[in-house]
């Protein structure tokens, strides 16, 4: 099962954060302008699920969670220890960001039909299943079926030593978008067609952030530290004085791990600006559907 926004994702880690995205994308959508709080909660043992979606506190109707929720539970599997049965997310208005958390262990129903306590062992198996799922199954504990949920992911990592973790079964959610940088240094290349140029926090720590610029031919690429990036999407670039300022998409601020509004500010020598400011034009104008430049 994949999600309608599926793409090639490194980890279970990241794709389980775009199904949250893609959650409250969904979520946002079907809340009225003007909203100031808006939760889901998802509940589910084997296919039995309810998902309530609560605006300013009051119930609302919103389709189209049911795919996404089910590929988290699968995406969050681990092996012997099962998934998730509850999962709530909270989101702020004017931030791509949210809050949550998730419970393996507390029946997310009053009442678990039979039927579903049975499949979620089957598909979803662990050594120590809580009391009230045992209690609801209507034959001895299953025999569960092999599980293949983010194999993909889990080889991968193990050929390229990526360790990151899939996403949580129990505990706090939180994701909080970038919203600013501090450059220190600037560095542009030019060489056989490519154009780059480079903003950086520092040059001495190579886990420092950076903020990166290419053009190859009439195509752009944005990026970040920790390989956060878009070809897409950014509305505006704009050159205040010391700050340079970003208007994104919503896409292509998920992309960036950063809010629609993202600014750089430029703790460089007056010349430096000077280059940038005549560097950076001359990349994106032969861009087709380029970002809005202003004050350059």
């Amino acid at each position: 099962m994949a999600s309608k926004k599926s793409r090639r994702w490194r980890s279970r880690l990241d794709e389980g954060h775009a199904l949250r995205m893609e959650i409250g994308d969904v979520a946002r959508a079907a809340a009225a302008p003007g909203w100031s709080r808006l939760t889901v909660r998802r509940a589910q043992v084997g296919a039995y699920a309810l998902t309530t979606v609560t605006c300013d506190g009051r119930e609302i109707a919103a389709a189209g969670m049911d795919e996404p929720f089910q590929r988290l539970r699968e995406l969050s599997y681990k092996a012997d220890a099962g998934t998730w049965f509850t999962c709530e997310l909270a989101f702020s208005p004017g931030s791509r960001g949210y809050t949550g958390r998730v419970c393996s262990a507390a029946a997310p129903f009053e009442d678990v039909p039979a039927p579903a306590a049975l499949a979620e062992l089957t598909t979803f198996p662990r050594e120590e299943p809580p009391g009230w799922l045992l209690a609801a199954l209507p034959t001895a504990p299953p025999i569960g079926l092999p599980t293949t949920y983010g194999d993909h992911y889990d080889r991968w990592a193990a050929h390229h030593g990526d360790g990151r973790p899939p996403p949580p079964i129990d505990g706090e959610l939180a994701y909080v978008p970038a919203t600013t940088m501090t450059a220190r240094t600037f560095h542009h290349d030019q060489e056989s067609g490519h154009h780059s140029l480079y903003l950086m926090e520092r040059t001495d720590e190579p886990e420092a952030g950076y903020f990166t610029v290419s053009r190859y031919e009439d195509a752009y690429w944005i990026g970040r530290h920790s390989m956060h990036s878009t070809n897409t999407g950014v509305r505006s670039i704009t050159l205040d004085g010391a700050l340079l300022r970003l208007e994104l998409t919503p896409e292509a601020a998920d992309g960036l791990a950063t809010e629609t509004a993202f600014e750089v500010r430029l703790d460089l020598p007056p010349e430096n600006i000077g280059r940038l400011r005549a560097v950076l034009p001359g990349m994106l104008r032969p861009v087709t559907q380029g970002p809005e430049l202003i004050g350059f």
